[in-house]
């Protein structure tokens, strides 16, 4: 039961995740920053109830330790009043600790036939939270670089002018949107794992309280 509700909590918030990192016309940055606080913390809480879950000290229970750790650390970033630079590199180190989770839960049992989901729900985290990573990074170098480099005042004026005019994402957003969704097509798919798990291991006990009872 509650690796079910851990595997759901960790799934949904995959899920507003890649919906917060998405530029869109109908949400604005404040709701979308208020999105993405919310969705690390129902990760964070997810990857340590799955972590609570595991009796025994595995692959899987350290993947989920360090997810829920990575998570924590964007959190920090997200809610400390620190500068814009040390925010950054604040998130950009949650989202490769949760890589390093993810990479170390797909370890564990690979070879088993019902680990499949697990492993390749993993894989894909650690995917899309690289991809976040290395989209932030990009992000950050081109924002100090900004900075470094003074605009002159007439493209702050026109800037200033035509503020409602449509944006189009970086190359660094649009890194970061596609490892978000694909972290949550990763989370969704070992939530799948996770159920159809559970479904078999309550087939054998239903089959092991059977033979007992005609024995």
């Amino acid at each position: 039961m509650q690796r079910n509700f851990g595997s759901w909590t960790q799934a949904i918030g995959t899920v507003i995740s890649a919906v917060a990192g998405t530029p869109s016309n109908v949400l604005d940055e404040e709701f979308r920053e208020k999105l993405d606080l919310i969705r690390n913390e129902l990760q964070a809480t997810g990857n340590a109830l799955l972590a609570d879950a595991e009796e025994t000290w595995s692959l899987d229970k350290l993947g989920n330790v360090l997810q829920a750790i990575g998570n924590s650390t964007v959190i920090l970033g997200l809610v400390i009043d620190f500068d814009e630079v040390t925010k950054q590199e604040l998130i950009i180190k949650g989202n490769l600790i949760q890589a390093l989770g993810a990479l170390a839960g797909a370890f564990e049992n690979p070879d088993e036939p019902e680990q499949a989901f697990n492993v390749t729900g993993n894989l894909l985290q650690a995917i899309g939270n690289s991809m976040q990573a290395i989209g932030g990074i990009a992000e950050l170098k081109n924002s100090v670089q900004d900075k470094d480099q003074q605009k002159d005042q007439e493209q702050e004026v026109q800037k200033y002018q035509y503020h409602d005019l449509e944006e189009k994402p970086s190359d660094a957003e649009l890194v970061q949107v596609m490892g978000g969704w694909i972290q949550a097509v990763g989370s969704v798919i070992s939530l799948i794992g996770q159920l159809r798990s559970n479904e078999e291991n309550a087939g054998d006990d239903s089959s092991i309280d059977s033979n007992a009872n005609d024995e």
